[in-house]
């Protein structure tokens, strides 16, 4: 038999135990499971049919009964009695003493996560907005119900007049057109006020809010951001302007963000209402917090200064937080809190969402029923931090973590400088991107070319040791020493090398160079040309050198970013512009009407070998040293360009490459018809190639985006 058998006590234990005491809970909550008859729920982990101790969770334990809070979390069920609102309502109690509420002026409800916590705010700041505006709609669509009326009695008018009398008809006309009109207006009136508009951070606020916008049904008006993330109040106000100026009637909600994810930036809260409060007249509008991480740190960071209500004092309505990134429960869980007044304002009919079934429970929330766990370990977490005392351990912590992100910054100038590494609020440090390896073994946030950590309680200084440890280590073995040999040394290519290196390419490419050669190209001129694609290549960090013992540059590979090419000054080497043409000409089918994603395809711009080294196979080891530094930093392909068969041999060391372009010398006509190496003999051929293992051409799609223009060639 499957079924586990309880003891049934005749009397049930008295639901009146503190709610800290998890034991006597248990003993109640297993007295209401072993009698429960009513609701369409089958208990079968409670009863030993389902077996979670694979999963850690033992029979006997709070864990393994379902418990299920039903809406408001202020209204507990008459019958459904598997649930632990009192926890839920305990939880915001703690948390409206924290943020500095007067007891019993804070609403709200335990999420699953940042995204419901948006979801239910932009939810009821609609309702609080239309109900805020009831009167004005009851106004407005009582004069379009009297228009409507009018409308219908001049059309009856209209049919009643002579056909030939025109004067009477066009009088009538213009009558109804006008009538039109106005119902026209003042159902649009009405649609504006149906239809809030969000303001928020265009490239900072949380994905959800665009989605559930969306849902909502929502206007969205994105506001530019500062180099931090933090939304841009210059552009905030004209932003307002605008939308006030082609939607007056339409209210406002405005998303400021308390922590981003990548940056940790904190929008100005009390500048944005600012803004909004120096309009004439003042629009409706509803703030609320989204806080994620920091949210839950408001009163122990004090970024706002020394306030001692943060929802009054900052004129906000909402708040969300979620409660796995801080105070770090196990399972995705939120809160969603809001000022009392606003909440009853957004429910002020609660009767219509009333839930018979369950007791007549306003269904306040986005999903209904909701784990009674996640509400026991938030309320667990806030005992065992104190947070029902005071916030000391809390703030103890909290010191700890920036101390240890201070630490990790520091590390992280000594290997990059601190150009490179930057260091906004708190807890995240952004720095340049390490290899892949690297990144998913410490779970790294990446974004374009930088990676993010986010120092919390999770991230000791031994962990932060051990990743300064790798990281020195692939600086050392993946960029400074990829290949050696009893003849050179392949390393990145450094300021150091640049005088070296540019003699090296202005040798080799004026004296054995087809085309260079070919257009007789002066030294003087290569040399400002060559400096200078060097130049940009020691700052991109991308490309090798093959040194001797003595330290000079014997070859190299010289790689640049597709997205953002080298741009030639051909005033100053007017005599390469035929072949700036015929590059042109040559990457155009593919780069025309792209623009590539920073990262993802690299352009081997030139390879050279000095002359005592060829025969070697130095070309081909260095390019390959340069295709396994790229595919290890994270790039997927790399684009090059060939000007003899031999060394086109190259592309077939890689598995999957594309020929992309070939261009035979003496047929190359520039646009006004001039052929200037219609004298050298061979081709020009362009590759994409695959340099990370297991990465497919077809993908090379999502490297670009596809833009309105077009690169227009060189002119002779």
């Amino acid at each position: 038999m499957w079924r586990k058998w309880f003891r049934r006590k005749r009397t049930p234990p008295s639901g009146n135990y503190r709610t800290d005491d998890y034991k006597a809970l248990l003993h109640y909550l297993e007295w209401l499971a072993s009698h429960k008859l009513g609701y369409p729920v089958s208990l079968l982990t409670f009863l030993g049919a389902i077996n979670n101790k694979a999963l850690g969770i033992k029979s006997g334990t709070i864990a393994n009964i379902l418990l299920n809070n039903v809406g408001d979390p202020f209204k507990d069920s008459e019958t459904s009695l598997l649930e632990v609102k009192k926890h839920e309502r305990e939880v915001i109690t703690i948390l409206e003493r924290y943020y500095g509420m007067r007891p019993n002026k804070l609403r709200g409800y335990v999420t699953t996560g940042g995204t419901e916590g948006n979801f239910a705010s932009l939810w009821w700041s609609k309702r609080f907005l239309i109900n805020s505006s009831m009167e004005k709609l009851i106004e407005k669509d009582n004069v379009v119900k009297l228009k409507e009326k009018e409308e219908q009695a001049a059309l009856s008018a209209l049919s009643k007049i002579a056909l030939d009398d025109y004067v009477k008809r066009n009088i009538c006309l213009e009558n109804i057109l006008q009538i039109k009109e106005d119902i026209h207006q003042l159902k649009d009136i009405i649609k504006q006020i149906l239809t809030p508009t969000i303001f928020y951070a265009k490239n900072a606020t949380h994905y959800s809010v665009p989605k559930v916008s969306e849902i909502l049904h929502f206007n969205i008006r994105p506001v530019s951001d500062n180099a931090d993330g933090a939304i841009d109040l210059v552009d905030f106000k004209r932003q307002i302007t605008f939308h006030l100026s082609a939607h007056p009637h339409s209210p406002i909600i405005v998303i400021a963000n308390i922590g981003t994810t990548v940056t940790g930036a904190i929008d100005d809260v009390a500048g944005m209402k600012e803004v909004l409060h120096g309009f004439d007249p003042k629009p409706l509008f509803t703030i609320h917090m989204d806080g994620a991480l920091t949210g839950f740190l408001l009163p122990i960071l004090k970024p706002f200064g020394e306030v001692t209500n943060y929802f009054d004092a900052l004129g906000v309505n909402t708040l969300a937080v979620s409660a796995h990134k801080y105070p770090g429960l196990s399972q995705p869980c939120g809160i969603i809190l809001a000022t009392k007044d606003f909440f009853e304002k957004s429910f002020e009919k609660q009767s219509e969402r009333s839930v018979d079934y369950v007791g007549n429970i306003s269904d306040v929330t986005i999903t209904g029923s909701r784990s009674g766990l996640n509400v026991l370990m938030f309320h667990n977490a806030l005992h065992s931090l104190k947070l029902h005392e005071n916030c000391d351990k809390l703030s103890k912590m909290v010191s700890e973590n920036i101390d240890n992100a201070r630490y990790l910054y520091e590390e992280l100038v000594k290997i990059y400088g601190s150009d490179q590494v930057y260091y906004p609020y708190h807890f995240n440090i952004m720095f340049p991107k390490p290899n892949q390896v690297i990144a998913k073994k410490y779970q790294l946030m990446i974004t374009g070319d930088r990676a993010t950590i986010c120092v919390l309680s999770n991230v000791s200084r031994k962990l932060i040791n051990e990743f300064i440890g790798d990281l020195k280590n692939e600086k050392e073995k993946v960029m400074n020493v990829e290949r050696k040999s009893g003849q050179y040394t392949i390393c990145l290519l450094q300021s150091e090398h640049i005088d070296s290196t540019v003699a090296l390419i202005t040798k080799s490419f004026c004296e054995s160079e087809p085309i260079t050669k070919y257009l007789n190209v002066p030294t003087a001129h290569y040399t400002l040309f060559a400096r200078a694609v060097v130049s940009k290549c020691v700052e991109e960090g991308l490309s090798q050198v093959a040194v001797d013992r003595s330290n000079n540059v014997i070859a190299c590979s010289l790689v640049e970013d597709m997205a953002s090419p080298f741009e030639p000054n051909l005033r100053q080497y007017p005599e390469l512009t035929p072949l700036f043409s015929l590059l042109d000409k040559l990457l155009s089918p593919l780069v025309s009407g792209k623009q590539f994603i920073k990262g993802k395809v690299a352009h081997v711009f030139m390879v050279a070998v000095a002359p005592a080294y060829r025969g070697q196979h130095l070309a081909t080891a260095i390019a390959l040293s340069s295709g396994e530094m790229l595919a290890s930093m994270g790039y997927p392909f790399a684009c090059t360009d060939f000007t003899s068969e031999a060394s086109e041999r190259i592309v077939y060391e890689y598995n999957l490459y594309r020929l992309s372009n070939r261009i035979i010398y003496h047929d190359y006509a520039t646009q006004d018809g001039q052929q200037p190496l219609a004298g050298v003999p061979g081709y020009i051929s362009s590759y994409v190639i695959a340099i990370q293992p297991g990465v497919k051409l077809e993908r090379f799609n999502s490297c670009y985006e596809v833009t309105q223009g077009k690169k227009e060639p060189v002119s002779t």
